[in-house]
């Protein structure tokens, strides 16, 4: 009986790396992170009773300074497209439409001196992606305001004209 002659089998580990090393390259340099993924500081709006707005102001609020949080609060509606993309922001009592015009628009509300909003209560469409809305949280950290609350549009708050 001869002996059959055994071949060791050669793993070429060189090539392996070679692959391992440019898959590692390859995902390292498309990955884009969100640009607000990171953390960003807000605050929850203190409880209050509500008040109206056009409630006249009393004596003692415009001598004091001390305004209710609710007239302090500036109320921010997003409504989604069919798409769940922002179709458009009413600011107060003004809709606006484009991000780029409620940018403008928030920044100039900001810095009226006469208006004294300092909060704000964001009402978001529950079809709105969630991209579209940290857009939005993005332009209000940007102009430093930190004390923002959300809620969810129910269905007795219209659908969107």
């Amino acid at each position: 009986m001869k002996r059959q002659k055994t071949e060791d089998v050669e793993v070429p580990i060189t090539p392996m790396l070679d692959m391992a090393f440019q898959l590692l390259t390859f995902f390292i340099l498309t990955y884009h992170p969100a640009p607000a993924e990171g953390q960003f500081s807000m605050n929850l709006l203190p409880a209050q009773p509500v008040v109206s707005m056009d409630a006249p102001a009393t004596n003692e609020a415009a001598n004091n300074n001390d305004l209710p949080a609710g007239l302090k609060t500036l109320p921010t509606v997003l409504r989604a497209n069919a798409d769940g993309m922002l179709a458009r922001v009413t600011l107060g009592e003004n809709q606006i439409e484009g991000m780029d015009a409620f940018s403008k628009e928030l920044a100039s509300i900001l810095k009226d001196p006469t208006l004294p909003f300092d909060q704000t209560v964001i009402k978001v469409d529950p079809q709105l992606k969630y991209s579209e809305l940290m857009k939005v949280i993005n332009i209000f950290s940007d102009l430093k305001v930190n004390k923002i609350s959300f809620a969810e549009m129910g269905p007795d708050d219209g659908a969107p004209q």
